[in-house]
């Protein structure tokens, strides 16, 4: 199965701790899990949980756009991308939730 989340608050918001849960149990069952960032969820990046994420095999993406508005920096942890990365993750998903 594959998960898409799309996560749009920043860290302190309790969303993050969930997509981030959700994210490594899915991965623990051997499911394909992809996370696209937009919006204040840009800065979650920055997150040490999120570049674990990246380890465990999550595929995680950014809106480049919100990134640079809000001066978030590149790391290698992440595809800084568009919002057709979005609908792909969207699209290409047999779920999709949404944080926001």
């Amino acid at each position: 199965m594959k998960l898409g989340i799309l996560l749009t608050t920043s860290p302190e918001n309790e969303n993050t701790h969930t997509a981030i849960e959700l994210a490594k149990a899915a991965r623990a069952m051997g499911h394909e899990v992809s996370v696209f960032l937009m919006e204040d969820g840009v800065y979650n990046v920055r997150d040490k949980n999120f570049a674990a994420l990246s380890e465990a095999g999550v595929k995680i993406a950014l809106c480049a756009l919100n990134t640079e508005d809000r001066g978030v920096e590149k790391v290698d942890c992440a595809l800084f991308g568009s919002q057709y990365d979005h609908a792909s993750i969207a699209h290409d998903s047999d779920r999709f939730i949404s944080f926001g």
